[in-house]
């Protein structure tokens, strides 16, 4: 795989080896080869931290110079450049030597793109392109300009550097230095975004919403959600096959370059959140989200959003990517960084750390109390946490106790329970608490009631067996005895109104895939679900998708929709729907996700052409995919067809031409399969005889004229031998001199006496000789 990094400005770095306090510059030092260099941009210095045990094992300090300046590393096998966006220079560092080979500046706003054997600096404003020495960090050969502006280019697994085009819509491939052949990939003037995905050159065309992936036979097209929106975020590069694409609000799009495949995932992410490139490994996509500090994990396997992982926990850009099978997610202006292995694991350590450098730590959860909902943990989660309320005050010495303070009642899965503070009181003392309905009538289900003891040091009942979807009104009421009548008597009151189970979140983390007419929606249920009666697949304003069957809460959480045309992308959400307050209600997703049907078609293949008079007659077998249709095409014209077989019409015989069949769907194009024919009329000549010749010879001729400068030997009067008529073409009308109803424009092209010659069809007996018409199966000549 290739390494390489878009770069702004470099600047001039000069580095002395200094690792674990030995600083001698001959000194060989040994790093790990699972490793990655990792930028300290405060401290000035590059570290060498090894991904398995998550422990820096080698530095470089940058000297006070580099101190604040953002850099970055261009690193694959042994090339390792620095480069400082603040001064405009690259360094060449040797991993052994842990010193600055070589320092050239190279200018502002120039990309370097390097791997381990190749290097080109690529100028995006000039649309300058020059390869360099990824050692001596010079020119080789000439540099080479193409239209500018270009994309941020790539290498792809074979050393080919790929450069966008935005103002062609093309991709212009350089190997060796050399440009070859552009690549159309978009319409001229559409924003293009390269990836380099498992070695292939995959390019994100905004404009359309579209993904062309080029390989060796052709380019590939991938129709993407529209809930991706066009400001949509990709790595640069990609490992695996599997490139994450995010779009807008929590939109999220894994596009399999190996088969077409698309998987669509909607995701609840932090409102406000900085998020960067997302990337990928194994099974997790980790979202940096540079306001926080950390990542965010989606499992796409398990379909859930799992604990994020805490890289400094600070605001501030991170350094996020994929190094041979290895995460690494670096806070360049603090001392942490995480390296993350395929097991989902990661290993926070510390880069400034000298004598004890990394060190297996814990992630820093960074949910919120209660599961992250945003909801105070203590009160049931179904409303926001009530506000303190100050004692009531103190009663003077013969008033009866006050009502219990603070009463609270909070439900969940059918069961409310109440609690409550003491009663103030002077020389009157409660003598128990009771528990009533709104109305005032006594709860006698209610536990560990009907009454608590004064002193018990717990205040609270708690009632069972309610039903969701309904509000109820609970009162506790003080007792006391009256010190006249010595009589126990029910005092003040408080009271509180809960339903009996929590109001259901709303599913999320929605993912959506599509295949032979047949769309799967999978989807999280929120918490709190005891009061959800079940879940339906909803439309964008949250009407229930017709002919969708609702999905009970101990079901699978997914719908199946068959028998769907893949001629554009549907977008769905999903609802919870519970009773409230007696009344029908729903929780509504509030992302959408959005797929089609069926997966982009695979080419058309076993392409045939038969040659026909000016055309020909294409047969193919079937493309693999649904609702697949067939565009033909040829130079001078396209048609589409859902046959496996087409005519084509209108080709000027005589020469030869390129057809090309492209199978397509809503989902995707293919790469278009081509044949050549040859519409030469030779193979296709008629032996017949010669005619109407009686009177006299017939003249014969170079081209179908009657130009006498033209003539070439004749038929001999009485001439009705055989004659191999080749084809046919118009030319000057020609009259019989012994029978004037014999005229014709159309010439006859004949293979007579060793060479080819022409003749007026009138003397050769052609299905239509003297008529001005041509006479199939004789082809004409052009």
């Amino acid at each position: 795989m290739t390494g390489q990094i878009a770069i702004g400005a470099v600047g001039l770095l000069l580095v002395s080896a200094m690792v674990y306090g030995v600083g001698i510059a001959s000194a060989r030092y040994k790093i790990s080869d699972v490793g990655a260099w990792l930028s300290a941009t405060t401290k000035g210095m590059v570290v060498h931290a090894n991904g398995l045990v998550g422990k820096v094992d080698g530095k470089a300090n940058l000297g006070a110079t580099a101190r604040g300046h953002r850099i970055k590393i261009i690193q694959d096998g042994g090339t390792v450049l620095l480069v400082d966006e603040t001064t405009g220079a690259v360094s060449r560092v040797d991993p052994s030597q842990l010193k600055v080979e070589q320092t050239v500046n190279l200018g502002l706003k120039v990309q370097i793109v390097a791997n381990a054997d190749v290097a080109y600096t690529v100028d995006q404003y000039k649309g300058v392109v020059q390869q360099i020495d990824p050692v001596k960090l010079t020119a080789v050969g000439k540099a080479t300009s193409v239209e500018p502006p270009v994309g941020l280019a790539g290498l792809d697994a074979r050393g080919t550097l790929w450069v966008p085009s935005p103002q062609t819509g093309q991709l212009i491939p350089f190997q060796n230095g050399v440009q070859g052949a552009p690549v159309a990939v978009a319409a001229p003037r559409d924003q293009l975004q390269l990836s380099i995905v498992a070695g292939v050159p995959t390019v994100l065309d905004l404009t359309t919403g579209t993904a062309a992936i080029v390989g060796g036979d052709g380019v590939r097209k991938i129709n993407l959600p529209p809930t991706l929106g066009r400001a949509v975020k990709a790595p640069e590069v990609v490992e695996g096959q599997n490139l994450p694409i995010l779009g807008a609000k929590g939109a999220l799009t894994l596009l399999d370059t190996g088969t077409g495949a698309l998987t669509n995932i909607s995701l609840r992410l932090p409102q406000r959140a900085a998020l960067q490139e997302p990337q990928i490994l194994g099974s997790k996509v980790y979202i940096p989200d540079a306001s926080a500090g950390s990542l965010i994990v989606y499992d796409y396997i398990s379909g859930k959003i799992e604990r994020q992982i805490s890289v400094s926990g600070m605001p501030g850009p991170l350094d996020v990517f994929v190094k041979d099978g290895i995460l690494w997610a670096n806070d360049p202006n603090r001392d942490a960084a995480v390296s993350v292995g395929q097991d989902g694991v990661p290993k926070p350590f510390r880069k400034y750390d000298t004598k004890a450098p990394g060190g297996v730590r814990k992630p820093i959860p960074t949910e919120k109390p209660g599961g992250g909902n945003g909801r105070d943990p203590g009160n049931g989660g179904n409303r926001p946490q009530q506000p303190q309320q100050p004692p009531p005050p103190k009663p003077k010495p013969n008033d009866p106790p006050t009502e219990p303070t603070d009463v609270r009642a909070t439900g969940d899965q059918g069961t409310v329970t109440i609690t409550f503070g003491q009663s103030s009181y002077n020389r009157i003392q409660p003598k128990s608490y009771v528990l009533a309905t709104g109305q005032g009538q006594p709860v006698p289900n209610a536990q560990p009631g009907p009454e608590i003891a004064q002193g018990s040091g717990e205040y609270k009942f708690t009632v069972a067996g309610l039903a969701c979807g309904r509000n109820y009104t609970f009162r506790v009421a003080v007792k006391f005895q009256d010190p006249k009548s010595r009589q126990i008597r029910t005092g003040r009151y408080g009271q509180d109104t809960t339903p009996a189970c929590e109001v259901p979140q709303a599913p999320q983390a929605q993912s959506a895939t599509g295949n032979n007419g047949t769309i799967t929606v999978t989807f999280a249920p929120g918490t709190d679900t005891s009061s959800v009666k079940d879940y339906i697949l909803t439309d964008t304003g949250g009407a229930q998708i017709p002919g969708t069957s609702p999905v009970t809460p101990t079901a699978q959480p997914r719908f199946v929709l068959r028998n769907v045309p893949c001629d554009k992308s549907y977008e769905y959400k999903v609802a919870a729907r519970y009773t409230d307050k007696g009344q029908a209600a729903q929780a509504l997703s509030s992302n959408s996700v959005s797929t089609f049907s069926c997966q982009a078609t695979g080419p058309a293949s076993g392409l045939t052409a038969d040659p026909v008079n000016h055309g020909a007659n294409l047969k193919w077998t079937k493309a693999a995919g649904y609702d697949v249709t067939y565009t033909v095409s040829w130079p001078s014209g396209s048609k589409t067809t859902t046959d496996t077989s087409f005519s084509v019409t209108g080709l000027s015989n005589g020469s030869t031409h390129q057809l090309t069949v492209t199978a397509k769907n809503g989902a995707g194009t293919a790469n278009g399969t081509s044949v050549s024919v040859n519409l030469d009329p030779a193979p296709h000549a008629q032996t017949l005889n010669g005619h109407h010749n009686d009177n006299t010879n017939t003249w014969l001729h170079t081209s179908p004229s009657t130009d006498t400068s033209t003539r070439d030997g004749q038929f001999p009067q009485g001439f009705t031998g055989a004659v191999s008529v080749i084809c046919q073409q118009t030319g000057p009308s020609i009259t019989d001199t012994n029978n004037s109803s014999l005229v014709s424009n159309v010439w006859d092209k004949i293979s007579y006496g060793g060479r080819d010659r022409w003749v007026s069809d009138i003397y050769v007996t052609s299905a239509n000789s003297g008529s001005n018409n041509f006479s199939p199966p004789l082809w004409e000549c052009t």
